[in-house]
């Protein structure tokens, strides 16, 4: 740990001044995570050694380390015992907020000794500025096990650091807001029809200037469904446009669970869906192709050649910057409003109240995380594009996640005007197993670091009105 050019925490941050040798004899170099359960004992003590120091607890913090533990400044110093680390985690945590994590890659282990080693990823937040900065680097803690079989620290350092990113965010972003799966997005509540939730999203839309809206469709949906059909001609009679998103949303990777398919007939899939969206859009650019999954390829071979057919066919690809996976919280709610005559009144308005808060909280979560990614991979922020999906629980928030975006700063503007900045003409021309946003791919395919991030609460969504 480190401050911004030497102030970082004062402390910690060993460039290269320390690399920690212990003796232990003949060694024996396990995986963090083995299966004797050694692994997760220290992951437990990484966790804590994190959430401890984020909530400033700061008796806990001390506790950790053995009474003669050390710590290493960066001239080469050595803060020594409990007391004097007591004062540094008092000056630390007044000083700053830290979300931190670590990336154990080698665990040693001999009787009552052990050394961890890895890497590590943190922003800090300096509390009097607000200003936020992104530091990564390696670390190695040596600890101890006590009479009392506690493992405590003897000497940690940080080896290795990279350069700090300062995450200076743009007070004034821009964002132009899209949604995949059109016509028919997730399962409905009890009682509403495709047709109802176009035309509640079409009106939220245009009662907030967004007209020109792009939605991008899977032809396929409208087959047999005459509730589809009329959902997405509302959508397109309420001043909205459309893409294409396949005809029937394969991926484009080896991974079984997206439903992949040969290239050949990938770009079949693509042309499938073109008789749909000339129909519907009639003189309206509907050359506009979102990826399924966002997956533009597990190898390069694919990635160029559906690339070379939507170039040569007059396609534009829609990027995109921020993704919360805001599909994600729709299965519960549907679960949940199904349950409204069966289960206490209370318990559902509960769920439904966490559900609306937490996609909130994801929300505002993970678009800082895009925005701090195209800082990262790009040196800058862009104009941005917002993946959404036309589901029932998306619509419902749509007027909150507005506020949010408007809290933020942001403007709201159209895609062809966003994603005609420089930056989203830019290609990693690289093989990607999962995809991503355009700033993942960049971060995937140069290996950096992404900024620690609040994991999503799919367990608890998976399990919400079982």
């Amino acid at each position: 740990m480190r401050t911004l050019n030497s102030l970082r925490y004062g402390v910690l941050t060993i460039a290269g001044l320390w690399m920690a040798a212990c003796a232990f004899g003949q060694s024996s170099w396990t995986p963090s995570e083995s299966v004797d359960g050694t692994g997760k004992v220290f992951a437990d003590l990484r966790k804590e050694w994190a959430t401890n120091l984020r909530e400033k607890n700061v008796d806990a913090c001390v506790a950790e380390y053995a009474p003669d533990g050390e710590f290493v400044q960066p001239d080469g110093t050595v803060v020594h015992g409990a007391a004097a680390i007591r004062k540094l985690y008092e000056t630390i945590t007044a000083t700053f907020d830290s979300n931190l994590v670590f990336d154990s890659k080698q665990l040693e282990t001999v009787g009552d000794e052990a050394a961890d080693t890895g890497t590590y990823r943190e922003v800090l937040t300096t509390r009097a500025t607000g200003k936020r900065t992104l530091f990564t680097g390696g670390y190695k803690t040596v600890y101890h096990r006590n009479k009392e079989s506690h493992w405590l620290i003897v000497k940690m350092a940080w080896i290795g650091t990279g350069d700090a990113i300062a995450l200076d965010l743009d007070p004034h972003p821009v964002v132009a807001l899209t949604f995949d799966d059109l016509p028919a997005a997730g399962p409905l509540p009890p009682g509403k029809t495709r047709a109802e939730i176009a035309e509640t999203l079409t009106s939220e839309l245009k009662a907030k200037a967004m007209e020109g809206t792009y939605g991008f469709v899977n032809g396929r949906k409208l087959e047999g469904n005459p509730d589809a059909a009329k959902a997405l001609r509302i959508w397109v009679d309420g001043g909205m446009n459309i893409g294409s998103h396949t005809w029937s949303h394969p991926g484009l990777t080896s991974e079984p669970a997206f439903k992949p398919l040969p290239q050949e007939e990938y770009i079949a899939d693509v042309s499938r869906n073109e008789p749909v969206l000339q129909e519907y859009a009639q003189l309206r650019d509907w050359k506009w192709f979102r990826y399924p999954f966002l997956q533009e390829g597990d190898t390069v071979e694919k990635r160029r050649a559906v690339r070379k057919y939507l170039f040569e066919h007059g396609y534009r690809i829609a990027e995109v910057t921020l993704d919360f996976e805001d599909y994600a919280w729709n299965d519960a709610y549907a679960r949940c409003a199904a349950k409204a005559d069966a289960a206490p009144a209370k318990a559902i308005a509960n769920s439904i109240d966490w559900l609306k808060q937490s996609y909130l909280e994801t929300a505002r979560e993970y678009i800082d995380l895009g925005r701090e990614e195209q800082i990262i991979a790009f040196g800058h922020e862009m104009p941005n594009v917002m993946l959404l999906h036309a589901t029932a629980f998306t619509t419902l928030m749509l007027p909150d996640l507005i506020d949010l975006l408007r809290e933020q700063g942001f403007r709201f503007a159209g895609l062809a005007e966003v994603e005609s900045d420089p930056a989203y003409a830019k290609d990693p021309d690289a093989g990607l197993k999962f995809g991503g946003t355009l700033p993942d791919q960049f971060m995937d395919s140069r290996h950096l670091s992404y900024p620690p991030v609040a994991p999503k609460p799919f367990e608890r969504l998976k399990h919400l009105c079982p």
